[in-house]
């Protein structure tokens, strides 16, 4: 078994007739190798890599899994330009994953997609993302993409900082079943069931997991908890996807998605001693009917339904209800022109109880109108361009419009390319924060602010790719971000309440991205990437924008000594890492993590796989404290794991 690290190819070739998104097909598929396919960047065409100025990553889901990387936050941290903090995530199995993307730091600012729904909170709360990075494995995902910046106009709203666009896997070939079984440090197991294929009309795909572990957490000053349960995650997912192929321009796709889980916390702190057993449980349905009405139009209707229930403490329970509709058209005018279009209404209902009392009942509802159109122009077939907005209707706030502008030129025999886009993004205070009431959660109690204003943000990026050679890519991109009106909190002495409010100033982030992958194809199938992210987070005051980082290098590579082996070493490493808030502690500590990877395939049916995580044994903070960096918690060390594939 072998893979490689694939420098994008020269292009001769059409859009791929298959769009995650919409559905909507515009052209036929050409016999040549294709570069990775962008289907989030881009709402009503499926645009080839190389011809859209978009900063997205696609994620090669196979290799990673070949690199014994299986959750979506660790798949994450592999790509330029993101960084997901350690705090829940990597380091804590089964916990909330922080991300940032390019320096934009929170839940708030990066909006998820799976399957076409948007997945959102609107009540002030800002989990769902977290919750989805820490959970979701990558055996459930047939596709995983990450657009950078405020790239998101056609998504709407909280996505300032970027898109996370993931899908359930379309069943293909003949029927087969695969079972993969992996075990390690700290009572960790890892086990996945999968079926697909194809009979006629009809394909399918189904998956099962479950996972657990003990974490084994400590605290910098040596303290590990008394409780043996604590830090323990369990967590079971299953995920379904149904296409039927009603003749060759009509397709039904319906997916399902379920996750229950279950995660201990213990603080570990003297001043806060509690223990707190978290359980999570979401559930995603969504249909859709994709067309091909004429030789140029092509139509999808687009429904789903997404309910997440939380307990984060006794007597704290949250509950959310998200419904999407979205009709979405695609119109090719000519060779060169092509327009999408999409109305969609999303309504998110979110409650929230706590202290087990109906007195701190927090209820939020919010309906929103979107309209989203983008215009894509080609003049030549070398330069690619295209231009979208969208402008949404909620009843909590006033109408509000983003836009996005990209384009993309080939030269050099299309061995080099330059791309670059700007646009903006926007995120709405919920109804709570904009009211005057008063809501208490297991931290501490809040107050709303009617004079609250959204917050905005725009982003530019520049960038340039070329072909070293055909089998070696260099990508060099530089990015500037600006967010105005950020919605945080101060301390109200009064109330003895933290008050939300619109800081003042702004936050820039500026920084570039520097990329090398390749393979040396005539050694042992030998495959390599380098990455290199340097970024200037800094609020207008001159300080570090909270959460965030300044410096990351990613670095994997792998060969193939004799035929079935692959074997690897990873390596990542993080500078200038900032707390999640402004504190005397605000800085935590420089760390790198070198990881071994090896897989053997004993026959076509039985592949032998095992990893080694943090060799060197970095003891590096995960999660500060907000007083004392003694009680900061830290990386559990070195870890393996081992495991075996069976495929029928």
């Amino acid at each position: 078994m072998t893979h490689t690290h694939k420098a994008t190819r020269r292009v001769a070739y059409a859009v791929v007739p298959a769009l995650c998104a919409t559905g909507v097909a515009v052209a036929d598929i050409q016999e040549t190798e294709l570069p990775p396919v962008t289907v989030s960047a881009h709402g009503g065409l499926a645009i080839p890599y190389d011809k859209t100025g978009v900063s997205v990553e696609v994620v090669d889901i196979e290799q990673m899994k070949e690199e014994s990387i299986y959750t979506v936050s660790e798949a994450l941290t592999t790509l330029p330009g993101v960084y997901v903090l350690p705090g829940g995530g990597a380091n804590q199995k089964g916990n909330t994953s922080q991300i940032v993307i390019r320096g934009m730091s929170a839940d708030a600012y990066t909006s998820t997609m799976i399957d076409g729904m948007r997945l959102c909170s609107n009540g002030g709360d800002t989990i769902i993302t977290s919750n989805i990075l820490g959970r979701t494995d990558l055996f459930s995902l047939g596709n995983l993409e990450v657009l950078k910046g405020s790239q998101g106009a056609v998504f709407g709203g909280g996505a300032m900082g970027g898109v996370i666009f993931m899908e359930t896997p379309e069943g293909k070939g003949k029927p087969s079943i695969t079972l993969f079984n992996e075990a390690g440090s700290h009572a960790s197991y890892t086990g996945n069931i999968s079926t697909q294929g194809r009979i006629d009309d009809l394909a399918w795909f189904l998956n099962v997991g479950y996972s657990r572990t003990d974490n084994n957490m400590q605290q910098a000053n040596g303290r590990t908890s008394a409780n043996r349960n604590a830090f323990e995650s369990e967590i079971w997912s299953e995920a379904l996807r149904l296409d039927y192929y009603a003749d060759k321009d009509n397709q039904l796709t319906l997916t399902y998605r379920r996750e229950d889980s279950e995660y201990g916390y213990d603080s570990m702190d003297p001043d806060w001693p509690t223990y707190n057993t978290y359980r999570f449980r979401s559930n995603l349905l969504t249909a859709k009917w994709q067309s091909k009405l004429t030789k140029q139009w092509s139509s999808s209707l687009m429904t789903g339904l997404y309910t997440f229930d939380a307990k984060l403490a006794d007597g704290y329970l949250q509950d959310m209800r998200n419904v999407q509709v979205e009709w979405r058209n695609a119109y090719k005018w000519c060779k060169h022109q092509s327009t999408t279009a999409a109305i969609s209404w999303n309504r998110n209902d979110y409650d929230c109880l706590s202290g087990g009392t109906t007195d701190n009942q927090y209820k939020n509802l919010e309906n929103v109108l979107g309209f989203a159109a983008e215009h894509h122009i080609t003049p030549t077939e070398s330069w690619d361009n295209s231009l979208a907005a969208r402008l949404d209707y909620s009843n909590i706030h006033d109408a509000l419009i983003s836009i996005r502008a990209a384009s993309s030129y080939r030269f050099n025999d299309a061995q080099t390319r330059v791309f670059g886009s700007v646009g903006t993004g926007y995120r709405a205070p919920s109804s709570f924060q904009r009211s005057t009431a008063e809501f208490v959660s297991p931290y501490g109690k809040y107050i709303g602010n009617p004079q609250l204003d959204c917050e905005s943000s725009i982003s530019a990026d520049i960038g340039i790719e070329h072909a070293v050679s055909d089998n070696h890519l260099l990508s060099i991109s530089f990015f500037w971000e600006q967010r105005d009106n950020a919605i945080g909190t101060v301390w109200d002495n009064t109330a003895y309440a933290s008050r939300y409010a619109n800081m003042p100033g702004h936050w820039t982030i500026i920084g570039t991205e520097i990329s090398l992958s390749g393979t040396l194809e005539p050694h042992w199938n030998t495959g390599y990437k380098l990455a290199w992210t340097y970024t200037q987070p800094k609020t207008s005051d001159d300080t570090q924008i909270p959460s965030s980082v300044r410096q990351v290098w990613q670095a994997d590579i792998h060969t193939s000594p004799i035929a079935g082996l692959t074997t690897g070493i990873g390596f990542s490493a993080a500078v200038g890492r900032s707390h999640y808030a402004a504190s005397p502690y605000s800085k935590y500590d420089n760390y790198y993590n070198l990881r071994w990877y090896a897989q053997y395939a004993v026959t076509e049916s039985l592949t032998l796989h095992i990893g080694v995580e943090n060799i060197t044994n970095q003891k590096y903070v995960t999660e500060g404290h907000y007083a004392d960096p003694n009680y900061s918690f830290i990386s559990a060390g070195t870890t393996i794991h081992a495991g075996c594939t069976l495929h029928f």
